[in-house]
């Protein structure tokens, strides 16, 4: 029977057995102490980083965003204001430029009818009685001075039939400048007769009168001294012919 009790404890269904190694006091003691110590290094480090955000250092931290978001709050007030000023001073000196403009292009018309109204009034004084001998095409006035730009020169001829005439004058002028250029005489055709030059003809068709106007250019530092008009037919025939001095 004994026999048969010590076969069963060793054999295969012999129950199971755990052997465990006993640390010593001490030692456990020194691991608890570990373990406590890196808790607590943990719950501090957290504790201080938290306080960053919802710890006592929260309130300066809002103080200071509030205080940021007002100042910004008033600096874009004060930059719209300012733009408002900007636009509303740009929209003046735009109305300004406008009138300006428009006084400018007032002046500039007046100028213009002045002008107009000398040359018309200087018209009807040549348009006196022409004398009872006179005959043909007739060359009541001409005017020549500086038009404002570099030796160029403008031109004014008013051309007439004398008496009741009873069909059109057909045919053209011719202007011969006579100028002077370092201290030398040249002159100035006007159309240019050479085989060359572009056709310039100044045309004349009228049955009572008509006002010629144009511009020719001189060399530069040329003076002008004379101007002789020309009157031909369109059968090349000479009308009638004088000469203006430049003043």
């Amino acid at each position: 029977m004994k026999w048969k009790l010590f076969r069963r404890k060793m054999g295969v269904s012999a129950p199971r057995v755990t052997v465990r190694a006993q640390l010593p006091f001490a030692l456990r003691a020194l691991l608890f102490f570990v373990v406590a110590a890196i808790a607590a290094a943990a719950g501090v480090a957290i504790y201080e980083y938290g306080k960053q955000f919802a710890g006592p250092d929260r309130r300066d931290l809002l103080a200071r965003i509030d205080k940021l978001e007002s100042q910004l709050r008033e600096a874009r007030a004060e930059r719209d204001r300012f733009q408002a000023v900007a636009t509303a001073y740009e929209s003046q000196m735009k109305v300004d430029r406008a009138a300006q403009e428009q006084l400018a292009r007032q002046v500039s018309a007046l100028e213009a009818e002045t002008a107009k109204l000398r040359e018309d009034l200087s018209f009807f004084e040549s348009l006196l009685p022409t004398p009872a001998n006179a005959k043909g095409v007739l060359i009541r006035s001409f005017r020549v001075q500086a038009d404002g730009e570099p030796n160029q020169m403008r031109y004014r001829l008013l051309v007439q039939q004398s008496g009741k005439p009873e069909r059109d004058f057909n045919g053209a002028v011719e202007l011969q400048v006579n100028f002077t250029h370092n201290g030398r005489p040249f002159t100035l055709h006007i159309p240019d007769p050479s085989p060359n030059a572009p056709r310039g003809v100044i045309e004349l068709s009228f049955r009572h009168y008509q006002r010629v106007e144009g511009t020719f250019m001189l060399p530069p530092g040329a003076v002008a001294r004379s101007v002789l008009v020309r009157i031909l037919a369109n059968n090349g025939q000479p009308q009638t012919q004088q000469s203006f001095p430049v003043s």
